[in-house]
């Protein structure tokens, strides 16, 4: 498994795992926000992670050519 899938799985089981927590403590709308802040903060972290890896592999393709 890519390093990029392990941190994104273990992003959205913490996420998951806070979002049961306030459910449970009865704290659906204060944590909403936070909870969705988030999920979003997850995604773009995942994205930046996918786009500089293409960009290395983009690289490193291009160093090989060159010598």
């Amino acid at each position: 498994m890519a390093p990029e899938v392990f941190y994104a799985r273990a992003l959205i089981t913490l996420v998951r795992g806070w979002a049961d927590k306030a459910r449970r403590e009865g704290r659906n709308e204060v944590g909403a926000s936070a909870v969705e802040w988030a999920i979003i903060s997850a995604v773009v972290v995942v994205l930046a992670l996918l786009v500089g890896k293409a960009i290395r592999d983009v690289v490193t393709d291009n160093v090989s050519q060159i010598k």
